[in-house]
């Protein structure tokens, strides 16, 4: 199977200049996805215009997305799936909050640090793939969900950041992942699916939940290798949700990045 393989050498310089990726944003941007394509070009072999085009999108949300800057995770590493669940009605909302959004957006510094967890799970099985299920969210879409929710405030906070306090990924710092076997396009078993909402999502409780029998050893492992690649690539778990990573804290997000509206 071909793959895109980034070149760790390269990726690793490419890590060191993200901390630049909000001066001369613009410039910036287009200096290092030329880089980016330039890397993955040199590593494969792709002549210039046989690469597969990115699908152009039709949702309102990704141009409020370009007008932020944010990246096209698929423009850095076509070999990522994205199958974002807000964009249809398979959520635990029961609800299309993203119009039929098809693509990943992230800042810079997410998408690179995205792209080499992929790198990452690639060398140790190039038939495994990270699948996104959901990436940057615009704070009104936040609402919309918040208000979608009929729970009191004080237990709706454990499903839902509330907008007034903002998610991280309403900064395009965070990432919600699993991983799926490329050949068959089925996605690992994790022991619950994505947005569920109970003690068996939560990492903190998995060794519990391990002697029980209630989470099985595939599962288990599944999960301690989506989180070695996360890792290793600089993308943080959390204790409450195992599909769960971000590149930092809310507190920094809130002074490093533009808050997505």
């Amino acid at each position: 199977m071909i793959f895109l393989r980034i070149n760790f050498l390269n990726l690793l310089g490419l890590i060191f200049v993200l901390d630049s990726c909000d001066f001369d944003k613009h410039n910036h941007l287009h200096t290092l996805r030329k880089h980016i394509v330039y890397v993955i070009e040199d590593t494969i072999g792709v002549k210039q215009g046989t690469a597969t085009p990115i699908d152009p999108d039709t949702s309102y949300i990704e141009y409020i997305f370009k007008s932020y800057d944010l990246v096209n995770i698929k423009s850095m590493d076509s070999s990522i799936k994205v199958n974002l669940r807000y964009s249809s009605t398979n959520n635990f909302l029961k609800y299309n909050f993203y119009d039929g959004l098809r693509n990943a957006y992230f800042n810079c510094e997410t998408a690179i640090k995205v792209c080499a967890a992929q790198y990452y799970l690639k060398q140790i099985n190039p038939d495994l793939g990270l699948l996104i299920l959901d990436a940057s969210r615009p704070r009104h879409i936040q609402q919309i969900m918040w208000d979608s929710l009929k729970m009191h405030p004080d237990k709706k906070m454990f499903y839902l950041s509330n907008p007034e306090e903002t998610s991280l990924h309403n900064y395009g710092c965070a990432v919600d992942v699993t991983i799926i076997n490329t050949v068959n396009d089925s996605l690992l078993e994790m022991g619950t699916d994505f947005d569920f909402f109970g003690n068996l999502s939560e990492p903190i409780y998995e060794k519990q939940f391990l002697k029980t029998g209630e989470l099985s050893l595939q599962a288990y492992k599944n999960r301690l290798l989506l989180r070695s690649v996360m890792e290793r690539a600089k993308l943080n778990p959390i204790t409450s949700e195992w599909w769960h990573f971000s590149i930092c804290k809310k507190d920094e997000a809130i002074v490093r990045f533009a808050l997505i509206k």
